[in-house]
């Protein structure tokens, strides 16, 4: 499973540091999880070419909708939509400190001890540096990014 990502069954893609490695990915599905030795904007970025996506273009069209600049939900399409979680402290300058996490597999979303913690709908919790307030208002670009998908394919 290791160099073949199977990308329809991710539920979230978090940085992981591993010894002797560096920057890896660790990959979330409702199974389990595995880590990927390859940094999380690479991923981020197979993932979006496996579904023929730009992320630029995502980022600068549903940027504009929603009126933000970052932390833009990447949008798959109706039924797959990755919000931006900050997971970790950098460790260094342009460390990838943030992962993805897909909105329909967030159960709930709870404090625990001095920030937020996201549940799966697997069972898994994610422990995040966000404010619950910060991940709900993510949660809530993301669902009116699926709406604005939905408007554009006219899917209702």
């Amino acid at each position: 499973m290791e160099n073949q990502m199977k990308f329809n069954e991710i539920e979230a893609m978090l940085p992981v540091y591993v010894k002797d490695i560096g920057n890896c990915t660790e990959i979330v599905t409702a199974d389990g999880s595995y880590v990927k030795s390859a940094a999380i904007e690479t991923c981020i970025k197979n993932l979006a070419d496996y579904y023929n996506i730009s992320l630029y273009h995502n980022r600068v069209n549903y940027g504009e909708e929603l009126g933000i600049t970052n932390k833009v939900p990447i949008v798959i399409n109706e039924n797959l939509v990755f919000i931006y979680i900050n997971i970790r402290e950098p460790m260094f300058k342009h460390d990838a400190a943030y992962g993805f996490v897909d909105l329909n597999a967030i159960k709930q979303v709870f404090q625990k001890e001095d920030s937020a913690a996201i549940l799966m709908k697997s069972g898994r919790i994610i422990q995040t540096r966000q404010s619950v307030k910060t991940i709900k208002r993510n949660i809530l670009n993301a669902r009116l990014a699926k709406e604005i998908y939905r408007e554009k394919h006219k899917m209702n």
